[in-house]
């Protein structure tokens, strides 16, 4: 029998390699990270080599995975020392409802991870303007706040998450749904594997690996708002859209109530939104 695997369902930007991180920090732990990205840029993954053996690329792997997602999975029958998979699913990626079910369905838990919109298209901005998608060294940069970019990017990432509930809902297999922020307070990877698996039963019973160490480190710790060079007009344009309680960089919220909010159309002339979002393309560094 192969080893089971655990499925993470998550938005960009939303810590889901922090998560990956804490998990793998448990002995016996492999981690497949983006498996269905068609071109990951991340080299993180462990077993590339056997997974893509196969299909020789990761985009022929992510075309036939939408057909038979646990074929791509075989081989996993060929390793051994592995008592657990981690295999991320990011909203962009594997878009095939059927395709995700199946997943569920034989996953021996799923983890739903959701983060502060707000706080996430900040984090994909920096990364746009530092082209660093670690937020490593980012500390000398500022990005400018364009509605418009931000509706756009927060409704797809919560529309994601939505789309992510209803599935493993309707499949009745047990799962966690946690924010960025109840990550960041279990803090480790014992604390987060014994949250787990009192909420799922069925994952199996791993200890901590003693030579653990976190492969990606975050060095970028301000405040999403503190990352704004424009932070007047950010905080007018949340306000005006009903979310000025994003700024507190909360993660919890009412995704319908959430989406509503996020469906106004944003405002200002067809030449200010040019202006924006060329500024935002070109970008500013806050050294002067």
């Amino acid at each position: 029998m192969p080893a089971p695997y655990l499925l993470i369902l998550a938005h960009s930007r939303s810590g889901s390699t922090f998560l990956v991180e804490l998990v793998r920090g448990m002995a016996g732990v492999a981690s497949l990270a983006e498996f269905f990205h068609r071109d990951p840029k991340s080299t993180v993954a462990d077993f590339t080599e056997e997974a893509l053996a196969p299909y020789g690329s990761h985009a022929a792997l992510a075309e036939a995975a939408i057909t038979d997602p646990l074929a791509t999975l075989a081989f996993r029958d060929k390793v051994d020392g592995v008592s657990l998979f981690v295999v991320k699913v990011l909203g962009q990626q594997l878009r095939d409802d059927r395709a995700r079910r199946i997943l569920i369905d034989n996953a021996a838990g799923v983890v739903v991870l959701r983060r502060n919109p707000f706080s996430s298209w900040v984090s994909r901005a920096l990364v746009d303007h530092s082209k660093t998608w670690t937020n490593a060294g980012t500390g000398k940069f500022l990005v400018t706040y364009d509605e418009a970019f931000f509706i756009r990017r927060a409704r797809g990432y919560s529309t994601q998450i939505r789309d992510f509930l209803r599935l493993v809902t309707e499949s009745g297999k047990p799962f966690v749904s946690i924010s960025y922020s109840d990550l960041l307070a279990l803090g480790t990877p014992t604390t987060l594997w014994k949250f787990l698996r009192a909420e799922m039963p069925s994952l199996p019973d791993l200890r901590l690996d003693p030579t653990w160490k976190p492969r990606v480190v975050r060095q970028d710790e301000r405040l999403p708002i503190d990352r704004i060079d424009n932070r007047n007009d950010a905080l007018a344009s949340l306000e005006r859209l009903g979310l000025g309680y994003l700024v507190e960089n909360t993660d919890t919220d009412d995704l319908e109530r959430l989406l509503s909010a996020l469906a106004k159309k944003p405002q200002g002339s067809a030449l200010d939104r040019f202006i924006s979002a060329t500024s935002r393309r070109l970008g500013r560094s806050a050294k002067k």
